[in-house]
């Protein structure tokens, strides 16, 4: 028997791709009256946090970011009362594992970009590296067609 999700991660990068994968993540969380936890992970080369004045960059890309979360919580959530807006700095493949573990997530919903080839090569798939290490299973929804 398939167990209930009552903690579901979704990341989002803004795109439409990631707003399609919150719609199924919202239908889960209303299936087993779960929380969403809408997140979005700034990913800035670790040299960058270096240069002078790019922490006060940092702090303004965060506040940004949780305004643009909050967006996306009214605009595509259908009034989904259960969320919670997350932002962090970091690797988002490693960002997004380290909120799974800490917060006992029970499914991620996550989308793809379709890269492919030697994009695909050097940067590899955050989608596809959380598959292979996520502790909870992982929903992934492939980009839109068409």
């Amino acid at each position: 028997m398939p167990r209930d999700f009552k903690t579901i991660l979704c990341a989002t990068d803004f795109s439409d791709d990631s707003y399609r994968a919150l719609d199924y993540g919202v239908s889960f969380a209303k299936i087993s009256d779960g929380t969403i936890l809408l997140a979005h992970i700034i990913h800035v080369a670790s040299g960058e946090l270096y240069e002078r004045g790019h922490v006060l960059k940092v702090d303004d890309a965060k506040k940004r970011a949780l305004a643009m979360l909050e967006e996306v919580r009214q605009k595509h959530m259908g009034g989904y009362p259960k969320c919670e807006l997350i932002v962090d700095v970091g690797d988002p493949y490693e960002t997004l594992l380290d909120i799974t573990t800490r917060r006992k997530v029970d499914l991620i919903v996550t989308s793809t970009h379709g890269r492919s080839g030697i994009e695909h090569l050097v940067m590899g798939s955050v989608a596809e590296k959380l598959i292979r290490h996520a502790p909870c299973p992982v929903f992934v929804v492939r980009r839109a067609v068409g």
